[in-house]
């Protein structure tokens, strides 16, 4: 029995012994493998990291100008997001900035640049503050605030002077003095555009091109091809004068690098292809023109960007228009315009979708105003449209009466039977020429008084001298006659005849009165409807269609 009872106290301590000697196992296997498992989750977010920022680069490298890849970007900001890791997140943003401000859509810019110069400022990261600047920037050009656009690059420059990387360092400065030369061109300021774009210029030639990564070498070899290219076009059209030879050196050194760096030559061709075109159509060089344009729009049909194919267009019918090739020249012409009516319809339809999209955002806003503010605003535009109404009622009332009153006091001249059309001839002593005799102006008197009375003035083809040559008189004199005994120039006083006779045949014959306007135009003498109208209103102060309306309501005895 005691044996029995040591035996089973011998084997619980042994099952015990066991127990005790496997949890000692399982904590060092834990203690060994704990450290493994934590390096390895640690390599897995690094190497996540890592592929999130391969991806950043390969979508700037395939887009450099970023007008695409909006909702790729946003994927990859949620995944560093996830990871909570901030250079991810920082990247993403400004990227999402960039595209925003492509696109135009300068709200969307501004949130995205807020939240990133926000953790640009508390990592201190001074690159990619000078990247938000220059953004930043771009949005108050493309709003037309050069100004403020001018101040935040100049207010930026002690941070840009603290980027640690050298070659980060100088593409800032030359993006920013392109960026100041772009502004001072808006501005019509040529010489400050001009020394700004060669000074990006110097300053791309200082960056360590062997110490750049192969995103930083796209970047940089993009904006240098496109500086040379934008100098290209500077000296040939806001140099004063003129430069078409530094014009083509220019473009020549620019196009050097599609043999020599032609993988980033790529990321241009065309817009450098298109220039030359066009720096050799100004240049008198139109075979050169039409080679350099015939080789963009060969990668424009991969490329598909139809603005500058139309710049393409256009100077390959100058070229051809030129060099006398209407074949060549009635080609283009008709693929310029089709493609401009497409472009301008396009347009027209972002801008009206652009409206719709405007309209609908104020909808919203304003239902989620309060009801109060919502009625004021309704009550104002009342108040504002009954008083537009109402100036517009005393406006018309007034001129109403004003018309009314003239047309009361012709009337009131057509009644008298006594009123004649010519005016009364004055007995006044000769004093305006001493050359004309007495008895010469009785003679001309006459004559004009006869003309009055024959209906000649009705002929479109009267005028001073041809009634000067009927009078057998001089122009000079003829004219002073009129001047001083009708008290009006020559051209008045036969407007002054023509109408009254008009206004008689109105005012005494109902059927003138049922005549169209060109037609009584036509019977006094007007080749123009609109010449009589004017002639008539400044006669008697009144429209002939007004006249004759009132005639028609107060009919007279014939």
């Amino acid at each position: 029995m005691a044996y029995k009872k040591w035996y089973w106290k011998m084997n619980e301590n042994t099952g015990q012994n066991k127990n005790v000697s496997m949890m000692k196992s399982l904590f060092f296997i834990f203690l060994i493998f704990t450290p493994s498992l934590y390096f390895t989750q640690a390599l897995g977010v690094k190497r996540a990291e890592g592929l999130i920022m391969n991806k950043y680069d390969s979508i700037q490298y395939c887009d450099i100008t970023l007008t695409g890849n909006s909702e790729r970007l946003k994927k990859l900001v949620d995944q560093s997001k996830k990871l909570k890791y901030a250079p991810g997140i920082l990247r993403g943003l400004i990227l999402l900035q960039l595209h925003a401000t492509k696109q135009g859509d300068y709200e969307l810019s501004e949130k995205y640049g807020n939240q990133a110069e926000k953790m640009a400022s508390e990592e201190n990261d001074y690159n990619s503050l000078g990247l938000i600047t220059i953004n930043n920037a771009n949005t108050a050009i493309g709003l037309g605030m050069l100004s403020e656009a001018k101040e935040m690059i100049y207010r930026n420059k002690p941070n840009a002077d603290k980027i640690p990387n050298k070659a980060d360092k100088a593409r800032y400065f030359a993006n920013s003095y392109m960026m100041l030369s772009g502004v001072y061109s808006r501005m019509k300021k040529t010489d400050s555009l001009i020394y700004y774009a060669k000074k990006s210029l110097e300053v791309m030639k200082t960056v360590p091109i062997q110490d750049l990564t192969d995103l930083q070498k796209t970047k940089y070899y993009h904006l240098y091809i496109f500086q040379l290219m934008n100098m290209g076009i500077i000296c040939l059209e806001r140099k004063t004068p003129p430069d078409p030879v530094l014009a083509e050196a220019y473009i020549q050194r620019a196009l050097k690098f599609s043999e020599t760096h032609p993988q980033y030559f790529k990321l241009c061709d065309i817009e450098v292809y298109e220039t030359a075109s066009y720096i050799y159509l100004k240049r008198e060089q139109y075979e050169k023109s039409i080679f350099f344009a015939q080789k963009a729009l060969e990668i424009e049909k991969t490329k598909r960007k139809p603005e500058e194919r139309l710049a393409l267009y256009n100077d390959l019918k100058e070229a051809y228009k030129v060099l006398k090739n209407e074949t060549g020249e009635l080609k283009y012409l008709n693929l310029y315009t089709k493609l401009s009516d497409s472009l301008n319809k396009s347009q027209k339809n972002t801008v009206v979708n652009q409206s719709r999209k405007e309209i609908k955002k104020i909808k919203t806003e304003t239902q989620n105003q309060y009801s109060r503010t919502t009625l004021e605003i309704g009550l104002a535009a009342i108040v504002s449209i009954l008083i537009i109404i109402a100036l517009s009622w005393i406006y018309n009332k007034r001129k109403n009466n004003e018309y009314l009153k003239k047309n009361d006091e012709l009337i009131a001249k057509l009644k008298n039977k006594n009123w004649e059309k010519e005016l009364p001839v004055e007995k006044k002593p000769t004093t305006y020429n001493n050359t004309i005799y007495s008895e010469t102006e009785k003679k001309l008197l006459k004559k004009l008084k006869a003309f009055e009375g024959s209906g000649k003035f009705l002929r479109s083809e009267t005028s001073l001298n041809y009634l000067a040559s009927q009078f057998k008189t001089n122009a000079t004199y003829l004219s002073q006659i009129i001047n001083y005994h009708k008290n009006q120039n020559f051209n008045n006083y036969i407007n002054s005849l023509r109408i009254n006779y008009i206004t008689n045949k109105l005012y005494n014959e109902r059927k003138y009165r049922e005549y169209k306007i060109s037609y009584l135009a036509e019977e006094c003498g007007y080749s123009s409807p609109q010449v009589f109208v004017n002639a008539f209103k400044n006669e008697h102060g009144v429209t002939p269609s007004y006249f004759i309306e009132q005639l028609k309501r107060q009919p007279l005895e014939a």
